[in-house]
């Protein structure tokens, strides 16, 4: 081995013997992949390289790194052994120096047993080199395929958590550079299980309510599976159970009628499962028989309705006119008649698109012309015990500009002049923000606790947010915190939600809008589409608002956000005749109400003014 060295060194000093002017500096010897820092000198710039090769005669090189920068580095070859540093310039050599390879040390510790999935602490010490990673592998065997681990260089502490394999069994975690196991320690991993409680049965479309014990590990979640078998979609909703609380969540069930099981799943895994069958739903309606064209009308419902059930007026040829969803906890419905006189129908629709009951109605003229009544305010009634909580949307699509600006930065602008000059200083308010702090993210923050409004401070923390690339869109996890977020306020409490685009999470924000009316509070849950180009995605916004007792509003440009917010904190009212029935009602600066000539009276919030409806004329009343 020594003349086998001597030949090749002599070879390439020989090669170089009129290349005075280059050299290289590094250490002798390197562990296994380590970054070997490099200086050199050059009498020229260009066309210069270092490389590691073998010592046998003809050998590749098994690393490379052109000269950029001084010092310069190069990473040493994973197999241990003696090996040249090689200058070379124009592709001849022109210095070298000999280097000797290493084996690099690690150690790792970690707990001996750990249950299936779960998360488990893991430290270690080692080289850091680029690449280095924790993992599992089979007892004193190889590395896991698919299996969790984590790059040492992301932990400047030396720990980190680290999923258990789904599967019991005896396995190792490994401290890895290259496919170089360097270190592990052995870990026992021990089968788990879970226990859910469900009713035996549900109406289709309908909710259920689910308790469960079981190891909480992460990404662990609640779904529905064929009786025995696996989880799949299409049979109901799902939710994690990190997103739950008291080991309690709401699921909802889709309109296939058989028998399926709620299950717990860890790792993709079924646990634990509980029976369930899910039957088929009634709803009738109840409706006026015969209305004036034009006329705001009331339709009663009963029975197993669900949030996206609608009811509509559908004439004999399948045309649609007006149509409302439903409310769950509100067993009655505003339509606005056809102005066509003659014979329609009303139309109890499902989510899924199942009719559930029509019912016959005909439109007849008036027998006096309507009028038309406008109700405006300046500011929203809003007192002190009530408040407000922006949801905002600051995801990667709000960068996506609209007539040269940003979406997010005419989102900023609309909420600015929202806090000063529509909502009252002092009313209560909360503003909770998701896409603004990390990529590839479903991260949530309540930026602006409830408290009550200082508009000069939540415009300074409005100006600081930024929407992030690549960042997802959490709607249904940011509704779920809510019920934290406003749990101070003591009057009615108004939730805005302001996105561009859908639910990207997995979340279910239906969901979690009825769970927030069941908590009995008086709240009204709005959402703003801002941009939307799917007619579906806004179908789909207006029945989660119906659910939460609000309205779905819609913007294309920055005027159309500007009215969209600030109707979706306006004053909603009721309109009462002389007999004291309720025939009408709306929101302070909405669309006219068409209604017959006569004395009426409007109450919004704390107020109330008259007014006197006149056939074809537009009466104006402010609430202010």
């Amino acid at each position: 081995m020594r003349a086998l060295v001597t030949s090749i060194l002599f070879a390439v000093f020989s090669a170089a013997a009129f290349a005075q002017n280059y050299s290289i500096e590094a250490s002798g010897e390197a562990y296994i992949r380590q970054s070997i820092e490099v200086n050199w000198t050059a009498a020229d710039d260009s066309g210069n390289m270092i490389e590691i090769r073998p010592l046998e005669e003809g050998a590749r090189r098994v690393a490379y790194s052109y000269l950029q920068t001084n010092p310069e580095y190069i990473e040493a070859p994973e197999q241990p052994g003696d090996y040249l540093l090689v200058f070379t310039h124009s592709g001849e050599v022109v210095a070298s120096q000999p280097l000797r390879v290493v084996m690099a040390e690690a150690t790792i510790t970690a707990p001996a047993t750990a249950g299936a999935g779960e998360s488990i602490e893991v430290s270690w010490t080692g080289p850091i080199s680029r690449g280095d990673l924790i993992t599992w592998a089979e007892r004193d065997g190889e590395s896991i395929r698919g299996s969790s681990y984590g790059y040492v260089g992301n932990s400047p502490d030396g720990s980190r958590s680290l999923r258990a394999p789904a599967d019991a069994g005896e396995y190792d975690v490994v401290y890895r550079t290259g496919s170089t196991i360097l270190a592990r320690a052995p870990v026992t991993v021990g089968s788990i299980t879970a226990t859910v409680t469900a009713p035996a049965s549900i109406h289709a479309g309908g909710r259920i309510e689910v308790t469960f014990e079981g190891p909480e590990n992460s990404g662990d979640l609640l779904t529905f599976s064929d009786r025995g078998g696996e989880a799949r979609n299409g049979i109901g909703t799902y939710t994690y159970v990190s997103n739950t609380t008291d080991n309690t969540a709401m699921l909802r069930v889709g309109e296939t009628r058989g028998e399926f099981d709620v299950v717990y799943v860890s790792n993709d895994r079924v646990i634990g499962r509980s029976p369930i069958e899910i039957v088929e739903a009634s709803v009738e309606i109840d409706g006026p028989g015969e209305v004036h064209a034009r006329f705001l009308f009331n339709v009663a419902w009963e029975g197993a309705g669900n949030a996206g059930d609608m009811i509509f007026i559908a004439d004999a040829e399948g045309n649609s006119y007006d149509y409302s969803y439903i409310d769950p906890s509100e067993p009655v419905v505003e339509l606005a008649a056809p102005e066509d006189v003659g014979d329609y129908s009303l139309v109890y629709r499902t989510r899924g698109g199942e009719v559930m009951d029509t019912e016959p109605l005909s439109v007849t003229p008036a027998p006096t012309p309507p009028g038309e009544l406008v109700v405006t305010q300046n500011r929203a009634a809003l007192g002190s015990g009530d408040a407000v909580e922006i949801i905002l949307d600051a995801s990667g699509s709000m960068l996506q500009r609209i007539g040269g600006d940003r979406r997010i930065e005419i989102a900023k602008t609309t909420l600015t002049t929202l806090v000063n000059e529509t909502i009252p200083e002092g009313t209560g308010f909360a503003l909770r923000v998701f896409g603004h702090r990390e990529a590839d993210s479903c991260r949530t923050d309540l930026e602006i606790p409830l408290g009550p409004l200082d508009a000069a401070a939540v415009t300074s923390a409005i100006t600081g947010i930024n929407a992030m690339n690549l960042a997802r869109t959490p709607i249904g996890a940011s509704i779920a915190h809510v019920r934290t977020d406003l749990a101070g306020a003591t009057g009615q409490r108004v939730l805005v939600v302001l996105t561009d685009g859908e639910e990207t999470c997995d979340g279910d924000a239906a969901s979690e809008i009825t769970a927030l009316r069941d908590l009995g509070w008086d709240i009204r849950v709005n959402i703003v589409g801002f941009a939307i180009d799917d007619a579906g995605l806004e179908q789909t916004f207006e029945s989660w608002a119906a659910a939460g007792n609000g309205r779905y509003f819609s913007a294309v440009d920055a005027g159309g956000l500007a009215d969209a917010m600030t109707r979706a904190v306006a004053t909603r009212f009721v309109v009462i005749n002389v007999e004291g029935e309720t025939v009408a009602s709306g929101l302070t600066g909405g669309d006219p109400i068409t209604l017959p000539p006569g004395d009426y009276r409007i109450v919004g919030g704390d107020r109330e003014v008259s007014a006197t409806i006149l056939s074809e004329e537009v009466t104006t009343v402010g609430l202010d």
